[in-house]
C-alpha cells in the first residue's frame, strides 16, 4: 500500500499519526502539533494505528518504542510493509538508546529521548514532513515517466516532446526510401542514433558502417573509404576493403561530413553520381550498393559560402534532410532522459542508485546543456559514479573531475577522499566542543540525528574520546 497526497487537502498533507500508550504524553504531543499547524491523529494502540495507516494519508508517524501488545519495533516493521517511505520518529526512554539506534538501522527516520523537547520535536518533524513531500513528488514523477515510456522510446532514441514525435515520424518515412539523407544537428544531439534507426527500419538485414570523417587523417581517408590494392602506395602490403565496399547493401554513415578535405569532396561527388568506385591502385569498378547517410554539426550553407564545402556535393547529399532538435528546445524530456541514463548505469554496473528528486531535476532542467544529450548523460553518470549531489551544475561537476585528475597526477588523494577526511575532522571537532553530545551537535552540522549517527558509524568516530576532550 502506497498512499499519495494527491486529492487530499493541505491539512491532510500535514497529518501526523501519534502512537503512545501514555495518555498524558499522547495528549501533550497532540496539543503541540495542533498549535503548530499540524493535524494530529492520536492512537493509544499500535493495532489501531496500523488500521489508520491503511485508511488515511500521513506525512509522518511519531511512536513510542515501549508499548504493550505491539512495541515500536514491530510497529515500524508493519508500517514499512504498507508504506516504506512513511517517516517514523521513535520516542524512547533514557535507557533505551541502544534500542533506538537499532530502530534507526531498521528504517526509523529519527528518535527522541524523553522528556521530549518541544523545539527538537518540531524541528525533526519538519524535516520528516519535507522529506515525505519530496519522496512523494519523486514517486509521482516516476509514475509519470512510466506512463510516458510507451510513447517515449523509439529505436534507441528517448523523448516524448512534440519535436521528437515529429522526428520519429520523419525517420519512419525516410527509412523506406533509398536516397541520401543529410542529418543536421548540434554536437551530442544523437545523429548517429537517428542514422541507425533509419538503417534498422529500411535495411535491417544489411551492415551499418559508421565513419567519423574528423577522426581520420587526411592522407588515409581515401583508402579507408574506398580501399586499396597491394602496392597502391608505400606501405600498402596487401589488399584492403574500404568502408563503401564493406557496407555492401547496408548503410554507410559519414559523420561530420564537413571535415572531408576539399580535394576529396570531388571524388565522393563522382562516386555518388556514378554509383560506383575503384579501390586505390585498381581500375576495376565496384558498384555502390549501400545507402548514404551523412551528418553535420555545422551550417553547410555557411561552409559553402566560406569555400570549405562544394555546393554540388551538398545537393547530392541533401536529397532528404532531417534536422535534429537540441536539448534546450525540448527540456520537458530532461527528467525522462535523466531516469533513462540512471537506469542504464544501474544495469551496467549491477548497482542501485536512488532516483533523482524533483528538486534536483528542476535544477538540471534550467541549464542549457550545450553538449546536449551526450553532456547530460555524462553528468548523470558522473553523479552515479562519484556520488556527488546530482543538482550541481555541469560546470562544478567538470571542475570536480578536473580536481581529481590533478590530484591523481600529483600522487595525492582523490577529491572524494579529501572531502571525507575533512568532513570527519570537522564532525569530531564539533562533537568534542560539545562533549560528544549528539543532540547538541546534529543541528549545528545541519543533519538529523540519524544522519549524524550514520556519519559517526561511517567514520568510526569514538564518542567517548570526544567527551574526554570537552
Amino acid at each position: 500500500m502506497n498512499p499519495t497526497p494527491e486529492g487530499h487537502k493541505m491539512d491532510k498533507k500535514r497529518a501526523i499519526l501519534v502512537v503512545d500508550d501514555d495518555q498524558y504524553l499522547l495528549s501533550a504531543i497532540g496539543q503541540t502539533l495542533m498549535l503548530n499547524g499540524y493535524r494530529a491523529d492520536l492512537q493509544a494502540s499500535p493495532v489501531g494505528a496500523l488500521e489508520s495507516v491503511k485508511k488515511d494519508f500521513y506525512s509522518a508517524v511519531i511512536a513510542d518504542i515501549r508499548m504493550p501488545v505491539m512495541d515500536g519495533m514491530q510497529l515500524l516493521a508493519e508500517i514499512g510493509k504498507m508504506d516504506r517511505d512513511l517517516p517514523i520518529i521513535m520516542i524512547t526512554g533514557h535507557g533505551d538508546v541502544a534500542l533506538a539506534v537499532q530502530a534507526i538501522r531498521a528504517g526509523a527516520y529519527d528518535f527522541l529521548e524523553k522528556p521530549v523537547d518541544e523545539e527538537v520535536l518540531l524541528a525533526s518533524l519538519s524535516r520528516a514532513v519535507e522529506r515525505r513531500r519530496l519522496v512523494l513528488e519523486n514517486r509521482q514523477l516516476q509514475e509519470e515517466l512510466s506512463r510516458q515510456s510507451r510513447q517515449s522510446f523509439f529505436r534507441g532514441m528517448v523523448g516524448c516532446h512534440p519535436l521528437m514525435h515529429r522526428l520519429y515520424d520523419v525517420v519512419e518515412i525516410v527509412a523506406k526510401e533509398s536516397d541520401p539523407v543529410l542529418l543536421s544537428g548540434e554536437t551530442g544531439t544523437g545523429k548517429e542514433l537517428v542514422a541507425q534507426a533509419i538503417h534498422q527500419i529500411g535495411r535491417p538485414q544489411g551492415t551499418f558502417v559508421g565513419v567519423n570523417m574528423a577522426a581520420l587523417p587526411a592522407e588515409m581517408i581515401e583508402s579507408e573509404l574506398f580501399g586499396h590494392e597491394r602496392g597502391a602506395f608505400t606501405g600498402a602490403v596487401g589488399v584492403k576493403i574500404g568502408k563503401f565496399e564493406y557496407a555492401r547493401e547496408g548503410t554507410i554513415f559519414l559523420d561530420e561530413i564537413c571535415s572531408l578535405p576539399f580535394t576529396l569532396q570531388a571524388k565522393l561527388l563522382r562516386v555518388l553520381e556514378e554509383r560506383s568506385f575503384c579501390r586505390l591502385g585498381s581500375n576495376a569498378q565496384l558498384p555502390l550498393q549501400a545507402r548514404i547517410i551523412s551528418a553535420t554539426n555545422k551550417n553547410l550553407a555557411e561552409e559553402i559560402t566560406a569555400g570549405h564545402f562544394r555546393q554540388d556535393l551538398f545537393y547530392r547529399l541533401n536529397v532528404l534532410s532531417i534536422d535534429i532538435p537540441p536539448l534546450r528546445k525540448r527540456k520537458e524530456d530532461i527528467p525522462l532522459l535523466v531516469e533513462y541514463f540512471r537506469q542504464e548505469y544501474c544495469r551496467e554496473r549491477q548497482q542501485t542508485v536512488p532516483p533523482f528528486t524533483a528538486q534536483q531535476l528542476e535544477k538540471i532542467a534550467v541549464q542549457d546543456w550545450p553538449g546536449n544529450i551526450r553532456e547530460l548523460r555524462n553528468h548523470v553518470r558522473r553523479a552515479c559514479v562519484l556520488g556527488e549531489p546530482p543538482e550541481e551544475s555541469a560546470e562544478s561537476a567538470t571542475a570536480a573531475v578536473s580536481a581529481v585528475a590533478v590530484a591523481g597526477e600529483q600522487g595525492q588523494q582523490s577529491l572524494k577522499d579529501y572531502i571525507e577526511q575533512h568532513e570527519k575532522e570537522y564532525i569530531i571537532r564539533v562533537l568534542s566542543e560539545r562533549g560528544g553530545k549528539v543532540g547538541a551537535c546534529h543541528q549545528v552540522l545541519g543533519l538529523s540525528r540519524k544522519g549524524l549517527y550514520d556519519k559517526i558509524n561511517k567514520y568510526s568516530i569514538d564518542l567517548a574520546a570526544c567527551k574526554k576532550e570537552e
